[in-house]
């Protein structure tokens, strides 16, 4: 059987049949608001601090210093986790700002594929001078929303995954959810990353959460009520949504 990591995650073990796969690669999709990086920074800071595991966040949204600013706000002081040496930050927040052409000397390349090689790079820098057991990366939106046909898309996000993968660490990577409702359109990168976790806000404001994917283990795949309050993200792992 495939060993299990806790998510951290207050309820969302329960759904997960005891935590999340160990080793594996899983896309947590998400509206904006619904707390994709306060669910993977609460991956991390369990692990540092529960585990005493070594953690590696990978932020292409925002600096060092305004993650750790926001994620203090819900308790979690990733400074004094970095500074004993169980979390380390890889600033990947100039890849968004890449020109779709761009250059290499004098060599015309292409951004996009400029920005997933210098993602690759990153992450293969920090996880070779860290060695983490567990891994976020948030989120991949800006760099895979560059290739909108599925056929380009594909090879990017199976990239990244491949990448992950080789690193051995469990690894939750976000992205945007694109679409919402029970006939929504999956996304491309839904079919390569080894589990599935999404975060939707219903109607009336009702938050859900949702496994509908985790290979090679048995979850709770029906739609569950989550809040976000002062210590991160709760699940209420035995209630219905209405």
């Amino acid at each position: 059987m495939t060993s299990k990591v806790s998510s951290g995650v207050s309820g969302l073990d329960s759904i997960l049949k005891g935590g999340l796969p160990e080793g594996r690669v899983v896309l947590v999709l998400g509206e904006p608001g619904a707390g994709k990086t306060i669910l993977s920074s609460q991956f991390l800071y369990h692990g540092a601090t529960a585990a005493k595991e070594r953690t590696l966040f990978v932020g292409m949204n925002e600096p060092k210093a305004r993650f750790m600013t926001e994620m203090g706000e819900f308790g979690m002081d990733f400074a004094k986790l970095e500074s004993e040496g169980t979390f380390s930050y890889v600033d990947a927040t100039e890849i968004r700002r890449i020109p779709e052409q761009a250059r290499v000397g004098r060599i015309p390349v292409g951004g996009k594929e400029l920005g997933l090689v210098n993602l690759i790079d990153m992450i293969q820098e920090g996880v070779e001078k860290t060695k983490p057991k567990r891994i976020a990366v948030d989120s991949i939106s800006d760099l895979i929303f560059r290739f909108p046909l599925i056929e380009d898309r594909r090879p990017v996000v199976l990239d990244l995954v491949e990448t992950l993968q080789s690193s051995g660490a469990t690894t939750l990577l976000t992205s945007e959810l694109l679409s919402t409702g029970d006939e929504r359109s999956l996304q491309p990168e839904e079919y390569l990353a080894e589990g599935v976790v999404l975060l939707r806000t219903l109607r009336k404001g009702v938050r859900a959460i949702q496994v509908p994917k985790m290979r090679g283990s048995e979850v709770d795949t029906a739609q569950r009520p989550y809040t976000i309050r002062g210590s991160g993200i709760e699940v209420y792992a035995t209630e219905e949504v209405y």
